[in-house]
């Protein structure tokens, strides 16, 4: 059962009644608890009615009229906290390994001050050599060649066993990759972090997929590395 109670006042004592219909013959019903939530917002915390100041027989030590303002005080937090939240919940996209079976050791966590970041878990990825990772890109193509520039923030913790790392754009053609342009290539390094950024001339009739190659794995590679959402669009022209 789901009920609202919309008190106005500070109530001396609140009585409910609960009405059972159509009860099945020799059916009965017992009430043996009640949960109550202040508050218009749905938090998923559920107070017990003797957590509550107005519960018979508690009495909080400052007045039940402080009590109150801390209630309403609380409700505009978890409100604006709730705004602030709408902004940054919106679905990430991820990135993907080259085998399906490495998706499983890719997880994306949001960080308050990279945003969304998918971290490839070194340690636990199988096998050795170069293994590649992709992002969603738009397949649409234009039929002549235009200026794009694109970046990424590339994150590392305690990487180890890596010969190198490789953050690019592919050139795509339909769903075949018709040549890749490796745009740069960083050495490892441990607890350190790379704003990859490179402006580039992409052909016609191609799409650009963003892309990052974890160079020369070895079976004892360890650390993690962390990828933000690549932005990748067209560069306006200016001349001079």
């Amino acid at each position: 059962m789901q009920g609202v109670l919309r008190i106005s006042q500070k109530p001396a004592l609140i009585k409910l009644r609960t009405t059972i219909k159509a009860l099945p013959s020799g059916a009965q019903v017992d009430i043996t608890d009640l949960m109550l939530q202040p508050g218009g917002a749905v938090s998923g915390w559920l107070a017990h009615t003797t957590e509550l100041p107005w519960s018979a027989g508690v009495v909080p030590p400052e007045g039940s009229d402080e009590v109150n303002d801390r209630i309403d005080a609380l409700q505009n937090q978890i409100n604006q906290q709730q705004t602030y939240l709408n902004k940054i919940m919106a679905p990430a996209q991820v990135w993907r390994g080259d085998a399906s079976g490495n998706n499983s050791f890719i997880s994306t966590l949001w960080d308050p001050d990279y945003g969304w970041i998918s971290w490839i878990d070194v340690a636990a990825l199988p096998g050795t050599g170069d293994i590649g990772f992709w992002f969603p890109y738009d397949a649409t193509t234009q039929a002549t060649s235009r200026p794009f520039g694109w970046n990424l923030q590339v994150l590392l913790q305690d990487v180890a066993g890596v010969g190198s790392i490789r953050p690019r754009v592919d050139y795509m053609n339909g769903s075949t990759a018709a040549g890749s342009n490796a745009e740069l290539s960083l050495t490892a390094w441990p607890d350190w972090s790379y704003n990859v950024e490179h402006d580039f001339i992409l052909p016609a009739n191609q799409a650009a997929r963003p892309a990052f190659v974890i160079v020369g794995k070895t079976s004892t590679a360890a650390g993690r590395i962390g990828l933000t959402r690549p932005k990748l669009g067209t560069k306006s022209e200016r001349s001079e």
